[in-house]
């Protein structure tokens, strides 16, 4: 248990260190980059929470992306820690209901969500957005082993960039909820974005799904 502590108090230092100012007058900080990907914080109005976000331009085709981000039954194969995605009901063709959860490191319990999913296809922009925001449903109810956490700004947004490179961006910004530290839940949430854009990238390029339909005129 000390060991751990010891850990994220060190990873923490380490990542409130002198930052690099990023986003013209959008208030974003550098963060890293890995592997391509650029990872940014932004400090949010009355909240000791970081909003953070990824974004590169990928050697994937859009189409491919978009299947990927869509198919529900392949979440698990590329989401980073994420251990459960359901379809708790459809709305309409753009907008869903979903169960999601999250594994986290001992000794943190584990983190769920239910969120509206709102897909947008943007052809003048060749844009494609996913966003998701918490909502209640008495069909997910709260569960004992699992905290309830909330997702304000989450959403994803591609662009093409030519018939073979996208730029793929992802921001979260979400509440944990539990007794949890700020400064702990912001060094967890910090290589979210580039992790879950590499797992996005990998499971778009193993050669077993199709390019989106309707983006595949764009």
């Amino acid at each position: 248990m000390k060991r751990f502590f010891a850990l994220c108090l060190g990873l923490w230092i380490g990542m409130v260190g002198p930052v690099l100012a990023a986003g013209e007058g959008g208030g974003w900080e550098m963060v890293s980059t890995n592997r391509g990907i650029q990872v940014e914080r932004k400090t949010m109005p009355d909240s000791p929470l970081f909003a953070f976000r990824g974004e590169g331009v990928v050697n994937v085709p859009m189409g491919l992306l978009v299947t990927v981000l869509l198919t529900d039954e392949i979440a698990l194969d590329w989401v980073d820690l994420i251990t459960a995605h359901t379809v708790v009901r459809s709305i309409n063709a753009t907008e869903k209901i979903i169960y999601e959860s999250f594994g986290l490191p001992w000794p943190i319990s584990d983190r769920d969500y239910v969120m509206r999913q709102t897909t947008g296809f943007d052809p003048e922009q060749r844009m494609f957005t996913l966003d998701f925001e918490s909502v209640n449903d008495a069909a997910m109810p709260e569960k004992e082993d699992v905290v309830r956490a909330m997702a304000f700004r989450t959403f994803w947004r591609l662009k093409k960039v030519d018939e073979t490179h996208t730029n793929v961006e992802v921001e979260v910004f979400t509440d944990p909820k539990g007794l949890l530290p700020s400064w702990l839940i912001n060094m967890i949430q910090k290589d979210w974005p580039w992790k879950t854009i590499e797992g996005l990238v990998k499971r778009a390029n193993r050669g077993d799904i199709q390019p989106h339909s309707d983006v595949s005129g764009w």
